[in-house]
């Protein structure tokens, strides 16, 4: 995915040097689990998304508190913590990102509440992917780095910025992206939360954001309550 290559340097740029997180365990991680599920799947969910998200508008929903009952969305998406905005709503995801470090309560409801997952392996969270991984219908994996195998490299680093990333990468016209704070941690979607490191890897986030919108030409318009990532033609 060409448009994947050109973010990819988002994450080993901008997180990397701050954070220090060891490569090795990345690859480790990846190499462990990707090498056994690699199928026609794969492909096949690629496709479907990108026939629904091109040149058409998403609707990103994150775990703070919205105003709006999205009713003029009809492709929504967002990380895993957006699911409690969504469950409210009565509502379903197109895709949800995840690292399977939420709640397990709302774990356990991604396969109700969303179509495709797109699953996150990083250095520290291949165990629950293990226990998870049975559970899971219409899983593509992504990975903070490049990988021979069955996943998409991108260089973002959150549940969220990655929902957006991803959403530029299957070419969306518009991003409407509601209930983020790139200011304070947002938490009520996890049994426990850090915030001053929490606070630190949101920042990061809002970085990567910036770096992705220039990479793949998208503007950038700020609202009170929600802002637009539009793509420039």
């Amino acid at each position: 995915m060409e448009k994947a290559n050109k973010i990819i340097n988002g994450y080993t740029d901008i997180v990397e040097p701050i954070l220090k997180y060891p490569r090795h365990r990345e690859l480790e991680s990846s190499m462990e689990i990707l090498s056994q599920i690699c199928d026609d799947s794969f492909c096949k969910n690629l496709y479907k998304l990108y026939e629904k998200i091109n040149n058409n508008r998403v609707c990103i929903v994150g775990p703070g508190k919205i105003n709006n009952n999205l009713k003029d969305c009809e492709i929504i998406a967002g990380p895993e913590g957006g699911l409690i905005n969504l469950y409210s709503l009565g509502k379903k995801m197109l895709f949800v990102t995840t690292d399977l470090d939420s709640s397990q309560k709302i774990i356990g409801n991604l396969n109700f509440l969303s179509d495709i997952k797109f699953v996150h392996i990083h250095g520290d969270n291949l165990t629950r992917v293990k226990i998870t991984n049975a559970y899971f219908d219409n899983v593509i994996y992504t990975t903070q780095i490049l990988t021979p195998y069955c996943a998409i490299p991108i260089g973002s680093f959150t549940d969220g910025d990655r929902a957006i990333a991803l959403s530029m990468i299957f070419n969306a016209s518009e991003i409407y992206v509601y209930g983020f704070n790139f200011k304070k941690a947002i938490c009520p979607h996890k049994d426990y939360c850090f915030p001053d490191y929490k606070n630190i890897k949101i920042k990061l986030a809002e970085k990567i954001l910036t770096f992705v919108s220039k990479k793949l030409n998208y503007s950038i318009k700020r609202y009170n309550e929600y802002f637009i990532f539009q793509r420039s033609f």
